[in-house]
């Protein structure tokens, strides 16, 4: 009895050290993180009517775009890249070269692929990244609140083996800063009014 107990002992033993071995790791990233669930929940619920300036860093390249996004009400958007111009309405999305006046019927982020951001990098897109992020996170998410254009923003840090991102969001649902290895986004400045201009489809008016 005694030779068949150490027996399965010497068994078990390797198998429950494996187990320890090869279980599933620890999961820092988690959507009900209060850190994380505190940007996400702000993230792309921006109504306005606001005006909102944005200094875009493309790393790859060190490409800098200023943008300018207007929202006059839920289903009215203005999105400007330089030259090309998102405009959402109630019939829906049109891309516009604003040199040319020529438009798309659809939002085509091909225009600006060579800036590594979509028309949505204010709101939904960050939303969406960091719903992706928090899968690949080796450490807790770090809440901080900082300032931007004289308001504050609800941030989160996220660690990962190969450095940090950081998102900051505003009140009002608008992203005020991304910080991650392909982007700098920074919001520059913010006002309660909306330029009618901003929702031309070319520089002509």
């Amino acid at each position: 009895m005694r030779l068949f107990r150490s027996l399965a002992l010497a068994i078990a033993a390797p198998l429950l050290f494996s187990g320890c071995i090869t279980g599933e790791r620890p999961s820092f990233g988690s959507q009900s993180d209060p850190a994380i669930e505190a940007v996400l929940s702000r993230l792309d619920t921006s109504i306005g009517p606001f005006t909102a300036s944005y200094s875009l860093l493309t790393r790859f390249g060190n490409i800098v775009t200023p943008v300018t996004v207007a929202i006059q009400n839920e289903s009215e958007r203005s999105i400007t890249f330089g030259d090309i111009r998102f405009l959402q309405s109630v019939g829906g999305f049109r891309t516009c070269t604003l040199s040319t006046g020529q438009c798309s019927i659809t939002a085509n982020d091909a225009t600006i692929s060579n800036l590594s951001v979509t028309h949505e990098f204010y709101g939904a897109a960050p939303a969406s990244r960091i719903r992706q992020d928090v899968t690949t996170m080796v450490g807790p998410a770090i809440a901080s609140v900082e300032q931007f254009v004289d308001q504050n923003a609800t941030c989160v840090q996220l660690s990962f083996t190969s450095g940090t991102k950081k998102y900051c969001v505003l009140e009002n649902g608008m992203l005020a800063y991304q910080d991650t290895p392909d982007l700098q986004i920074t919001l520059t400045k913010l006002t309660d009014t909306i330029d009618v201009k901003l929702f031309n489809t070319s520089l002509a008016g």
